[in-house]
C-alpha cells in the first residue's frame, strides 16, 4: 500500500550544491531533467482552487500569468533536477530577482510573492496545496493579499528526485504571484 506524506516549506536555508566536473554536471542534469513531468491540469485545478479561496473573502481573482507561469515552472524544474527546495535559487540569486527575469516591473507598484508546496508519494490534490498553504500564516498571507493581481502555477514530479528529496517520488508547487 502506498503512504502519502506531504511536507510543507514556509521558510528554507538555501543550500550549496557542489559538482566535480561541468561535463558530466550538465549530462546529469539534462538526464533528470528528462524525467521531470508538468501536471498542466493539477495547476488549473490549483489557481481555480486559490480564486475560490480570495472570492469566499471578498477578493478578485488573480489573473493567470504566462511569465508568472513560466517562471514558477522553471523553479520547480530547477527544484527537482537540481535536488534542493527553496525560495532562493540554487546559486542563491533570490526568489524576487528570480521572478523579476520572466516578469520584469512595468510601473512603481512592481511587486511579487511565492508560495512552494512539496509532496513524497501520490499525486496531491489542488485542495490538498491550497489547504497546505493556508494553514500556513505567511503563504496564507500571500494567497489573500489584495495587492497581488496576478498568477503562475506550476507543478512539477520527479519519481526519483534527489538532493534533499532523497531519492523518493516528489512533486513540487510553486506558485508565483505578482502585480506590475
Amino acid at each position: 500500500m502506498l503512504r502519502y506524506r506531504t511536507w510543507f516549506v514556509l521558510l528554507v536555508a538555501g543550500m550549496v550544491l557542489t559538482v566535480g566536473s561541468t561535463a558530466s554536471a550538465t549530462t546529469t542534469e539534462q538526464a533528470e531533467a528528462s524525467t521531470v513531468t508538468r501536471a498542466a491540469s493539477l495547476e488549473e485545478l490549483i489557481l481555480r482552487q486559490v480564486n475560490d479561496v480570495r472570492s469566499a473573502r471578498h477578493l478578485a481573482p488573480f489573473s493567470a500569468s504566462g511569465s508568472l507561469s513560466r517562471s514558477a515552472a522553471a523553479h520547480s524544474r530547477a527544484m527537482l533536477t537540481r535536488g534542493f527546495f527553496a525560495h532562493e535559487s540554487a546559486n542563491g540569486t533570490s526568489f524576487s530577482n528570480r521572478i523579476r527575469a520572466f516578469y520584469g516591473p512595468r510601473s512603481s507598484t512592481w511587486t511579487v510573492g511565492e508560495n512552494l508546496a512539496m509532496f513524497g508519494g501520490m499525486t496531491p490534490t489542488a485542495t490538498a496545496v491550497v489547504d497546505a498553504w493556508m494553514g500556513s500564516p505567511g503563504h496564507r498571507a500571500n494567497l489573500l493579499r489584495g495587492s497581488f493581481r496576478e498568477a503562475g502555477v506550476a507543478v512539477m514530479f520527479n519519481p526519483a528526485a534527489g538532493g534533499v528529496f532523497g531519492g523518493e517520488a516528489t512533486w513540487v508547487v510553486t506558485l508565483d504571484l505578482g502585480r506590475r
